[in-house]
């Protein structure tokens, strides 16, 4: 049977868009930032923590380890004991926002922290996937995206409404038609559109 990719990779589109439009919550609010002498304070602090849908005592113990100083929330602020940059601030948000949530398959931000055993799982609530919280070297290193024509190996995670495979790859969406469930196989990418990609199974004859 011949495929065309084109047609396969506007109605997978199709299919997904109702999943990324709450790609608008994917930028937090800059940081309010004010000092007080040597003090920095955020006065937007839980305006922050409330759109990444976190606890703010969690990301308070984020941001004393990766600054090397004491806070403190009082109200809606958080008190920094030692003057940063309003630079520094927001990249130690864009950290924590990738490691702790958003989705590192779909990139949605609508996902929680579970805790299975002694390990904790960043568990999606759009896709479904679910994988150990990383560090956010391992997410950088990870996040170089899909090319076409490139040889990949993915596990088909579900079956499409016209029988064809998909999996999901870095950030990727792919559709593999004649893969089934549950295998593990190698493909080559022929269409990509957004966070979306066709592909054919690379032993294909």
């Amino acid at each position: 049977m011949n495929f065309d990719y084109n047609k396969l990779l506007e109605r997978a589109s199709g299919v997904l868009s109702s999943k990324t439009k709450n790609e608008s919550r994917l930028k937090i609010p800059e940081p309010d930032v004010i000092y007080e002498g040597k003090s920095t304070i955020i006065r937007n602090f839980i305006d922050i923590t409330e759109m990444m849908n976190r606890d703010p005592e969690d990301v308070i113990k984020y941001l004393t380890k990766e600054f090397g100083i004491g806070a403190v929330l009082s109200g809606q602020r958080l008190i920094i004991n030692r003057k940063v940059s309003e630079d520094e601030i927001q990249s130690k948000m864009n950290e924590y926002m990738a490691t702790y949530v958003i989705c590192y398959e779909c990139k949605s931000p609508d996902t929680e922290i579970q805790k299975i055993g002694r390990t904790y799982l960043l568990v999606c609530k759009a896709c479904g996937a679910q994988h150990p919280i990383r560090s956010n070297r391992e997410i950088i290193e990870n996040s170089n995206g899909i090319e076409i024509g490139k040889e990949y190996t993915v596990t088909i995670e579900s079956t499409g409404s016209a029988g064809e495979g998909i999996a999901r790859y870095q950030g990727y969406t792919i559709y593999v038609p004649k893969a089934k469930k549950d295998e593990r196989v190698k493909i080559i990418i022929r269409k990509i559109k957004r966070n979306v990609a066709i592909a054919e199974l690379a032993d294909k004859k």
